[in-house]
C-alpha cells in the first residue's frame, strides 16, 4: 500500500509540472501562428508597398492591401473568446472582408488597427523643397545634389506593423507579459538603465497594447519593412510625407 507522504508528493510534483505541460503545448500551438504571422507580414510588406508605389504613396490604400493579404491570421472576440475564422474559399474571404472590424481596420475594444503602415522615405525634406505633384520619374526635378542619396529619393520604403491578436488563452497572457518583460527589471531588458533614449524606444506606443491587455486583448506587433520604385506620381497635397523617419528599428534608437 503506498505511503501517504509519496500520495502527497506525487501531489505536489502534479502541481508543479501540469502548468508548465500545458503551457509548453499551448505556448507551442502560440509561438506556431505567430511565425506563420511573421512569415506572411513580409509577403504583405510586398503587396503594400506595391499598392503604394501604384497609388501614390497613399497609406490608407497599402494598409488595405496588407490587410487582404493577412485576413487569414485575423482574429476577433469578445468575453475571453476569439474567432480566427480560416479562408479556405473566395466566399470565405469576402465574408471576412465583410466583419465591422475589419472594415474600420481595428481591432474590437480597442485603439490599435490590425494594419498600420509608417513611410520610411522617402521624406518631404528629400525632395528639395518640391510641393504639389512631383514625378516619380524625373529625379532631376526633385533634387540636384547629385550624391548617392538621389537613388533613393524615387523610391517608396514603408514598415509595415501587423497588429497580431493572440488567440491560444492562457498562453496569450503569458507570452504578452515575456514580451513586454513585465516581470523583469530595466537592466535585464538588454538596455541600461541610464540610457533614456533607449528606454523609451522600448516603451513607445506601447500605451495601448497595455491598455488593451487590462482588457484581456493580448495583441503583439510584428514588423516587416519593403522598398519598391515609385511607378505613380506624388500628390503632396493629398497624400504628405512624413517629416522625420519615425518607424522603429531593433537596431538603432528613436
Amino acid at each position: 500500500m503506498r505511503d501517504r507522504r509519496e500520495s502527497g508528493q506525487v501531489a505536489v510534483e502534479t502541481a508543479i509540472v501540469l502548468p508548465l505541460f500545458v503551457f509548453l503545448i499551448l505556448g507551442t500551438l502560440q509561438l506556431g501562428l505567430m511565425h506563420q504571422a511573421r512569415l506572411m507580414t513580409k509577403y504583405a510588406a510586398y503587396k503594400a508597398v506595391r499598392a503604394g508605389a501604384l497609388h501614390n504613396a497613399d497609406v490608407k490604400k497599402m494598409e488595405r492591401a496588407a490587410l487582404a493579404v493577412l485576413l487569414p491570421m485575423v482574429s476577433r472576440g469578445s468575453n475571453g473568446t476569439e474567432n480566427m475564422m480560416t479562408v479556405g474559399s473566395a466566399s470565405d474571404f469576402q465574408q471576412k472582408w465583410m466583419w465591422p472590424e475589419v472594415l474600420t481596420n481595428k481591432i474590437t475594444g480597442t485603439a490599435i488597427p490590425y494594419t498600420k503602415v509608417t513611410i520610411c522615405g522617402p521624406l518631404s525634406g528629400d525632395l528639395g523643397g518640391a510641393s504639389g505633384e512631383v514625378d516619380f520619374d524625373n529625379p532631376e526635378k526633385i533634387t540636384s545634389s547629385g550624391d548617392w542619396k538621389d537613388s533613393q529619393r524615387s523610391k517608396l520604403r514603408i514598415q509595415l506593423t501587423f497588429n497580431y491578436r493572440m488567440v491560444i488563452p492562457f498562453a496569450d497572457v503569458v507570452i504578452y507579459n515575456i514580451a513586454r518583460a513585465k516581470e523583469l527589471p530595466f537592466v535585464l531588458r538588454l538596455g541600461k538603465e541610464d540610457d533614456p533614449s533607449q528606454k523609451a524606444f522600448l516603451e513607445k506606443d506601447m500605451n495601448a497594447y497595455d491598455a488593451a491587455a487590462g482588457q484581456k486583448v493580448y495583441v503583439v506587433p510584428i514588423r516587416a519593412t519593403y522598398t519598391m520604385r515609385m511607378q505613380s506620381n506624388l500628390y503632396l497635397g493629398k497624400n504628405k510625407l512624413p517629416e522625420s523617419n519615425t518607424c522603429l528599428f531593433s537596431f538603432q534608437n528613436q
